[in-house]
Order: structure tokens, then C-alpha cells, then sequence
């Protein structure tokens, strides 16, 4: 699956704090990556002087919205996701880079009657549709995350590099050594609790489970 078949946009949601933006650097170095590896070159505006600074209170979710010659930001106060189930959903859709055009992820969400899905690609868990994941460990509570995910996230580039996250492969056959999923993203950190315990993640259809069999 791609999203090649649409003009390139890409996206960086950014989170404002009340007082000052999260991460900026790790964004910043995204940006600077994706304009390198589409457009062949350095992006031609700074993303701290393209930020608004008057938001105010509050968590704000702050989308900078850019393309080759054009960027546009966009701004709106942050609602927290309420996610009290999660189902395997099987798929191949590349997403390594933070693309405007979601709707493939949108379809894979509305396959399944969960609050979210967490998708298993080539027999691997990757990430929600949203969201990286961490999984705590029953017996010692070491916090894992997929290795590789679906989109290498800032919040997790973040927590990886403060060491307190370790990376591993994670097949839907290893979910019983943990007891929870944590979500997290730029605008969700792990202390805004948004975890799910390990029962309340749904396993993978019997036609997903079966492809994956005999393509192996």
C-alpha cells in the first residue's frame, strides 16, 4: 500500500504545554529528514519561528502542515482519547514517514468495532493508528515498545533516548508476558495513563491469523 498517489504533504503535530512546545528538537529532526529524503533538500523555514506563541493554557495540539514550497499551521485545543479496547488488525501499509493522507489508516480502524486497532505487520505488532506502544512487563515492569513501529515516533525517540524505553520485536503469541499497553504520542506522555490491560486487546481475525500462516 502507498500513499504516493496523492501530491506529498506531510505533518508534524507538535504539543504546546501552556507555556512552551515538547520536543522541539526531535521534531525539528524529522522535518529535516523528510525534507531530505523527498525533496532533496533542507526545509526553507524554521519550525520554532513558524509556531504560534499566544496559544495560551492548556494543552494545545498545534499541526504544522508543510510541502516542498509551502508550510501552514493550524491550532486547537487537545482532547485526550478515551481507548477501553484495542483489536489485531493485520496489515502491510508503509507509513514510515508522518503523511497528511491517513486514509488507509482510517480504514483499518473502521474494519474493527474496538476503540482502537494495533497493527500486525508481517507477523510483528507495529503501532496503533495514533499512537507508538509501550508494553509493560509482568514480572519486572520494564516498559517495552515494537521494534521496528509502524512510524518512529517523537514521544518515543524521546523516551528512548532517556532510557526508559527498551526496543524488542513483539509478535500478538507474546502479548501473555505483559500486563499492559500504554499508548503515547506527541501529545499523550506516560503519565497521562493511557493504558489498556493486555485482556482487553482482541486477537487477530481467524482469516488474518491464517494468511500470515501461509504466507510464512
Amino acid at each position: 500500500m502507498s500513499f504516493r498517489s496523492k501530491p506529498l504533504e506531510f505533518v508534524e503535530t507538535i504539543k504546546w504545554d501552556g507555556s512552551s512546545y515538547r520536543n522541539l528538537p526531535f521534531h525539528a529532526a524529522r522535518l529535516g529528514r523528510t525534507f531530505q529524503k523527498y525533496f532533496g533538500q533542507s526545509p526553507g523555514f524554521d519550525l520554532e519561528k513558524a509556531l504560534p506563541t499566544n496559544l495560551g493554557a492548556g494543552v494545545w495540539k498545534v499541526r504544522l502542515i508543510y510541502a516542498r514550497e509551502k508550510f501552514s499551521v493550524e491550532a486547537a485545543p487537545y482532547v485526550y482519547p478515551v481507548i477501553k479496547s484495542a483489536e489485531l488488525v493485520a496489515t502491510d501499509l508503509y507509513y514510515g514517514e508522518k503523511f497528511t493522507d491517513r486514509a488507509e489508516l482510517a480504514a483499518l480502524k473502521a474494519q474493527s468495532l474496538a476503540d482502537e486497532v494495533i497493527l500486525v505487520k508481517d507477523g510483528w505488532l507495529t503501532d496503533a493508528t495514533f499512537t507508538n506502544l509501550v508494553f509493560q512487563d509482568k514480572g519486572d515492569g520494564r516498559l517495552y515498545t515494537p521494534d521496528p513501529p509502524l512510524l518512529a515516533g517523537v514521544k518515543r525517540a524521546f523516551l528512548l533516548s532517556l532510557g526508559y524505553l527498551i526496543q524488542r520485536p513483539i509478535a500478538p503469541a507474546d502479548l501473555s508476558q505483559f500486563a499492559r499497553v500504554g499508548f503515547i504520542n506527541a501529545l499523550i506522555d506516560l503519565e497521562d495513563e493511557i493504558w489498556l490491560p493486555i485482556s482487553a486487546i482482541w486477537p487477530l481475525k481467524a482469516k488474518e491469523t491464517s494468511a500470515h500462516v501461509l504466507k510464512g
